[in-house]
């Protein structure tokens, strides 16, 4: 990404003079904001000029930013950044690159800092930027200081454009950077943008420890289905407060693909839902996802009356994993010696049956008119719309809970019960171990 400025080129420069050595390929992304007239035009001159100069592809585009900002309800800020890395993500595709080089430096991680502390972060907005984010967007500079970047333009001979703008202190990024930064520094603490930039790497590393505790407790305790997550309500509950509020965001995330506009007091108003037991309970979320409370689960998905699961039907051999695309599962059949049972921990996504009395193949599906079921401890048989009505099930997921069939009898509910006909005995001597997992 290069607006023109000192800090994209001495990005660029710098990953120009070191593309061979590193076996590089770079290529010049500038979106011409319209914000400063005859201004902007230069600046998305010079970035093609320095291009030609250096052997650099560029892409240059151009769009009304303002008029977007308006159409959309956004700051100019926030619909300059989106329309930027729009354009970036557009030339990643299309030139199959691999990295997005933003040239954020060390004083505007600080400025980040600050500008969230103001308007309420917690631990993770605290953290700042990163250096890598999502595996595509780098940023090299983030450790060097905005003096460090104009002496090594100077060094050059590189004469970056200059945008008059943010000497001027309009937007509050701007008026953090020329007015409360200095007075920090001059009255409280001169290294403030040091101490700033430390507290953030302390914070993120704490936040990335936390994120990884929160993603293996998400992975226990969620079901993935193709437009939607079920959190175990029961388990979930069992979480502490820290880990409860990430869960959510890690489901919202995986539903929507972004936690664009998601704010905390959404994810309180879903804490409150399920505290007071609102059973039934929906709440409408950014992004067109809805969050729901039943007895057993709490469910996000996209536009949550619109889902329709169509019937499906797999046949699965004895050793292998099938891939469930219909609910987004996939499903794993192993052989165990009875003492092996007896090693693994209970889980509801796992299931234990004896080999012997399975005489036909293996079906995986959805339900069907007229099923019926014997789950474990109890002697006969019942409806599985009966059985789900006892088990609380929602009634809009029945459809998407996978059923293993011997032939044409169930022998277990995914994630739900097991069949007391197939259930494994004293004298059993081969044991079928079915699990089930989220994603591929």
């Amino acid at each position: 990404g290069v607006s023109g400025g000192p800090d994209s080129i001495c990005l660029l420069h710098l990953l120009w003079c070191i593309q061979k050595e590193y076996n590089l390929t770079l290529y010049a992304v500038h979106l011409n904001h319209q914000f400063r007239g005859i201004d902007s035009d230069g600046d998305a001159s010079y970035v093609k000029e320095f291009c030609n100069q250096h052997n650099i592809p560029a892409f240059i585009y151009t769009e009304n930013v303002a008029e977007y900002a308006l159409l959309n309800k956004m700051t100019d800020e926030e619909a300059g950044r989106e329309l930027r890395y729009r354009y970036f993500h557009q030339a990643l595709v299309s030139q199959k690159a691999d990295k997005i080089a933003v040239a954020q430096n060390k004083e505007d991680q600080a400025e980040t800092v600050i500008m969230r502390l103001m308007r309420g972060s917690g631990i993770e907005g605290l953290s700042a930027m990163d250096y890598k984010r999502d595996n595509c967007v780098i940023r090299p500079l983030l450790n060097s200081s905005r003096m460090e970047i104009e002496s090594y333009c100077e060094r050059q001979g590189l004469k970056p454009r200059i945008d008059k703008t943010n000497f001027q202190a309009v937007y509050a990024r701007n008026r953090v950077r020329l007015e409360l930064i200095p007075y920090i520094e001059e009255n409280f603490n001169k290294n403030i943008t040091d101490t700033l930039c430390r507290t953030a790497d302390l914070l993120r590393e704490d936040s990335q420890f936390i994120n990884q505790i929160a993603q293996l407790n998400y992975e226990k305790i969620t079901i993935k289905l193709k437009q939607e997550i079920i959190i175990n309500k029961k388990d979930f509950e069992k979480q502490h407060i820290v880990i409860k509020k990430r869960v959510i965001r890690l489901g919202i995330k995986e539903v929507s693909g972004a936690l664009k506009d998601v704010e905390n007091k959404h994810i309180e108003n879903i804490l409150e839902f399920i505290q007071r037991d609102r059973v039934g309970g929906e709440i409408d979320l950014p992004n067109n996802i809805t969050a729901k409370v039943d007895y057993e689960a709490i469910r996000l998905r996209h536009n949550y009356k619109s889902i329709i699961t169509d019937d499906f039907e797999y046949k699965i051999s004895i050793g292998e994993s099938i891939h469930l695309k219909e609910v987004d599962m996939v499903l794993s059949t192993r052989i165990l010696d009875y003492f092996q049972v007896l090693e693994n921990s209970v889980d509801k996504h796992i299931e234990y049956f004896d080999l012997n009395k399975i005489k036909r193949e293996i079906v995986v599906r959805n339900r069907r008119k007229g099923d019926r079921f014997n789950p474990l401890g109890m002697a006969g048989s019942k409806k599985l719309k009966d059985f789900f009505i006892d088990e609380k099930v929602p009634r809009d997921i029945r459809d998407h809970i996978p059923l293993v069939c011997d032939g044409d009898e169930i022998i277990w509910i995914v994630g739900h019960r097991a069949s007391e006909r197939y259930k494994i005995e004293y004298d059993t001597k081969r044991v079928l171990e079915i699990s089930c997992n989220g994603k591929e």
